[in-house]
């Protein structure tokens, strides 16, 4: 969550100050939904000056989301490993 929350963040910083031209130069037409990703990391921001413990909790939920993704990978990685010794150790 709280990657989610920096990058919806900065998306919508960069997409603020990028020239107006970027898009209309040569027929080229805006990327789909680029203002409602910024109208929402407008809101989002808002959200998190008005309740910060709550942006607080989404940054130690997405931590720990991300602690225990990094632990499953490594699970996964070992389980194959020994799946493939046994493989090796049949053949």
């Amino acid at each position: 969550m709280g990657f989610a929350v920096r990058a919806i963040f900065w998306m919508a910083l960069v997409s603020a100050f990028a020239p107006a031209s970027i898009f209309s130069s040569e027929g080229m037409a805006p990327p789909d939904g680029i203002a409602q990703a910024i109208e929402r990391g407008q809101r989002l921001q808002q959200v998190c000056s008005d309740v910060p413990a709550l942006c607080d909790l989404a940054d130690e939920a997405g931590g720990l989301a991300t602690i225990a993704a990094s632990e499953s990978m490594v699970r996964i990685e070992n389980w194959l490993e020994e799946r493939q010794m046994a493989e090796r150790d049949a053949s």
